[in-house]
């Protein structure tokens, strides 16, 4: 029953992608990557749009984030909401430690991703972030892609806390 549930809640979800990609308006709010069968697909069609948009190979272009505002380097980029975060807490700006009190999984803001070109500088100085994982669900079997968030200058901390994000479960 939860596997036609997610079936149909995502078939539901896709009818309206089409519609908001006919009206071309799909990439102007934030979408959310839970709603999609194969959400890697999605990140990989948009590395390809970028790619064949800026005149160069799909290898040249890195995986990049922004928590803060849209990334001045990319020609196309979308923002992604829906996210969640197991292991810390984020608000936007760092990565702080639960509290005794705090939930075990917090929603994020929505952030920017994007394909830019390797040797641009991208949001943040790498000794400022974290690399970690975005799973398709809290099981973490399966990993959709890998996003850079702020965390101050010690990031084995969160390596530690176990710290991970994935999709909004349905």
């Amino acid at each position: 029953m939860q596997y036609l549930r997610a079936v149909v809640t995502r078939a539901l979800a896709i009818q309206s992608w089409v519609e908001r990609a006919e009206r071309q308006v799909l990439l102007s709010d934030a979408v959310d990557l839970s709603e999609l069968f194969h959400p890697d697909t999605f990140l990989n069609a948009l590395r390809q749009e970028t790619a064949r948009s800026m005149g160069c190979s799909m290898d040249s272009l890195k995986f990049v984030a922004s928590w803060k505002s849209p990334i001045a380097e990319a020609q196309l980029q979308v923002k992604v909401g829906g996210l969640q975060l197991e292991g810390c807490s984020f608000d936007g700006v760092r990565l702080s430690e639960n509290q005794h009190d705090s939930p075990s999984v917090s929603a994020v803001p929505a952030c920017y991703m994007a394909w830019i070109a390797q040797c641009s500088s991208g949001s943040y100085s790498p000794e400022e972030v974290i690399s970690l994982p975005v799973y398709t669900s809290s099981e973490r079997v399966s990993v959709v892609t890998h996003v850079t968030l702020p965390c101050g200058r010690n990031p084995d901390q969160w390596i530690q806390n176990g710290a991970a994000l994935f999709l909004k479960q349905q």
